[in-house]
């Protein structure tokens, strides 16, 4: 289920639609989409004779009720892929977020019963590239059929197990086909003198290779500026996601021009949260304390502080979000008007940042409200 749009021509008027559709909706759609289920899988049995390995003496009823569709993934080798092929599966796996409803206190979407375990099962038997970024719990955190289990029914000496974290939609972790696709999309701005670092790895990693590609500039006898836009990790000490723009001068490969950074928490400038000395420690490590007085932070608060006690999914877990649209909104900037990113303000900067992420902020580049953040997150996932 796709729950995002990948076209920028619909990012500035997302915020403007009512995401959530009547719940009475939902379920309409839910049962209709578990009777084609049922149909299809009544089919199959009647066909597949030897397929049907978990039957046993189970009525046909209960048989289609529980593990039918379980059967079906584990004697199919591209089990999904068959199910994609049927039109009437597809619109519904594919249907857009209006036409699905977010259960208000967890956000959660309501899926229909037998999506939801095409989901859990694709995880669960399937090859790693049919996990679907966000939409089926962790494989020991399912029930045989491929239902999402009950907390209480996890094992009572396995903590790890039984913690909440990821059982819900928003703080549910995603594999690598979301940072992937994070990363080509931000990526493919890159110009001639602009960078961007969207890797794998950490901080200090990306900052020796603008290093060595300064170094190789300077041998080239090529000496206009240089722009690194990086995301990626702190560190491994603190593995939060920030973002970096460095520029850098050929003639001088071991020292930047110009330091930018931005974090992603709800604060006032210039407090910084608790990791701020791990992502300033980055820095220095490669390039010297000198470099402390050099860092200017453009941070954009969007990002709610966790508090001790709140409910798992009240956690903030979207800062990727976050840092992709900063580095993305740095990248447009070296490419729209560099001789800002070179000499202007740092307030001009940040700015020019907001009024490229609608999503985040509005016309008057005030933030938005929270909800509406959320929504335009729960499109990207």
């Amino acid at each position: 289920m796709y729950i995002y749009s990948r076209s920028p021509l619909i990012a500035p008027i997302l915020f403007m639609i009512k995401y959530t559709t009547p719940l009475a909706v939902a379920i309409t759609d839910n049962a209709r989409f578990d009777k084609k289920i049922y149909r299809f899988l009544k089919k199959w049995v009647r066909e597949s004779h030897n397929e049907t390995l978990l039957r046993f003496d189970q009525s046909l009823e209960a048989y289609l009720a529980d593990g039918a569709l379980r059967d079906f993934f584990l004697s199919r080798p591209n089990a999904l892929q068959e199910l994609l092929q049927m039109s009437s599966i597809l619109k519904h796996l594919s249907r857009p977020a209006k036409r699905v409803y977010f259960e208000p206190s967890s956000g959660d979407p309501i899926l229909a019963t037998t999506e939801q375990r095409i989901y859990n099962l694709a995880r669960r038997i399937c090859v790693e590239g049919t996990h679907i970024p966000f939409r089926s719990v962790q494989p020991n955190k399912q029930t045989e059929a491929g239902d999402n289990a009950a907390i209480n029914t996890y094992p009572e000496d396995s903590e790890q197990i039984r913690y909440n974290s990821g059982n819900h939609f928003a703080s549910r972790p995603a594999n690598n086909n979301v940072f992937q696709e994070n990363s080509r999309s931000v990526s493919k701005i890159a110009a001639e003198h602009l960078h961007v670092y969207f890797q794998e790895g950490f901080l200090e990693d990306r900052l020796h290779d603008a290093i060595t590609l300064s170094k190789a500039m300077q041998l080239a006898g090529r000496m206009e500026e240089l722009y690194f836009v990086i995301c990626s990790r702190h560190s491994q000490k603190e593995g939060h996601f920030g973002v970096s723009l460095l520029i850098m001068d050929p003639s001088n490969p071991y020292f930047p021009e110009r330091v930018i950074v931005c974090d992603t928490l709800l604060k006032e400038l210039p407090q910084h949260p608790r990791w701020w000395p791990h992502f300033v420690e980055e820095f220095t490590n490669v390039f010297g304390p000198a470099v402390i007085e050099l860092i200017e932070d453009a941070s954009h608060p969007l990002q709610k502080v966790n508090i001790k006690g709140d409910n798992p999914y009240n956690h903030d877990w979207d800062c990727p979000y976050y840092a992709t649209m900063m580095a993305k909104a740095l990248a447009q900037l070296v490419v729209a008007d560099n001789k800002l990113l070179r000499s202007g303000t740092l307030q001009d900067i940040h700015l020019s940042m907001a009024r490229r992420m609608p999503e985040y902020y509005q016309q008057d580049d005030r933030i938005r409200d929270r909800q509406e953040i959320r929504h335009a997150n729960q499109l990207k996932r």
